[in-house]
């Protein structure tokens, strides 16, 4: 599958993405044109707004905390008045950037610790916001109008990623594909240009060099992020199919109706 496909170019917002094409385990794919994922929409244009619009656009589910739609409002442009659920989840790469830059001041930089604290980060996320993943797949299953549904973080690569990576697993998607999907971030963001600006900006305020490579997990993701969730949620689940039940309420009936909903 040619990923330009599935990355779209949107102005004004950051890692927008098509999740068709997947193929499920029963043979159908996920749809075209149904389910999207990004980083936050907070500068969209009126240009953007017109091609939500185009896309059929109506569900829209904000992973981000009210501190970030504070920092980050969000205006709808061109007409545009989606249906929106804000559903909060902990664990964002901008607050960790703050975190970051407050402990420079008083220690050096270690690229292994900011590694694992996004290790960290995706062994808690699933595990300490299951209301807020509940209340994901409650909208996509409940409150689906039949038209395209969008959903983010800040980014658009961590929360975002795991509940879609949870999202393909419920829809019967294999391991790879997750995966795969999982890691078009590093395609979708200019990784080389924001991970110089970053590492610069934070050079300047350690007074000590920090290469770009060095802050990679800021701005893109990697295989070893997502398999930590997954250790997670089979360490206190037993299973990722457990805990969709389980936890998230996504029994085998609301399974099938959401596969109705997004295979075809």
């Amino acid at each position: 599958m040619n990923v330009k496909t599935r990355i779209i170019p949107l102005a004004g917002v950051k890692n927008f993405r098509d999740m068709g094409g997947y193929h499920a385990q029963d043979g159908r794919r996920m749809r075209w044109g149904q389910v999207f994922r990004s980083g936050h929409l907070a500068d969209m244009t009126d240009d953007c707004g017109t091609e939500v619009l185009a896309r059929d656009i109506e569900t829209v589910i904000d992973f981000r905390s009210d501190a970030e739609k504070k920092r980050h409002p969000v205006h709808w442009p061109g007409g545009w008045i989606p249906d929106y659920h804000p559903v909060p989840i902990g664990g964002n790469a901008a607050a960790w950037v703050k975190e970051l830059y407050e402990r420079l001041a008083i220690t050096d930089f270690v690229a292994r610790d900011l590694r694992e604290q996004f290790i960290l980060a995706f062994e808690t996320i699933p595990i300490a916001n299951q209301a807020g993943l509940k209340q994901f797949f409650d909208a996509l299953i409940d409150d689906h109008k039949g038209n395209a549904v969008l959903f983010h973080c800040t980014a658009g690569k961590d929360r975002t990623g795991i509940a879609g990576a949870l999202l393909m697993r419920a829809l019967c998607i294999s391991d790879d594909q997750i995966m795969e999907d999982f890691l078009l971030t590093n395609k979708a963001v200019d990784l080389e240009n924001i991970s110089a600006t970053i590492a610069e900006w934070l050079s300047a305020k350690a007074s000590q060099p920090i290469a770009p490579s060095d802050v990679f997990p800021l701005v893109g993701v990697e295989a070893d992020f997502l398999r930590a969730s997954y250790r997670a949620i089979d360490d206190t689940y037993g299973s990722v199919e457990h805990y969709l039940e389980t936890a998230l309420g996504v029994d085998a009936q609301r399974r099938h109706t959401l596969q109705d909903m997004f295979l075809k």
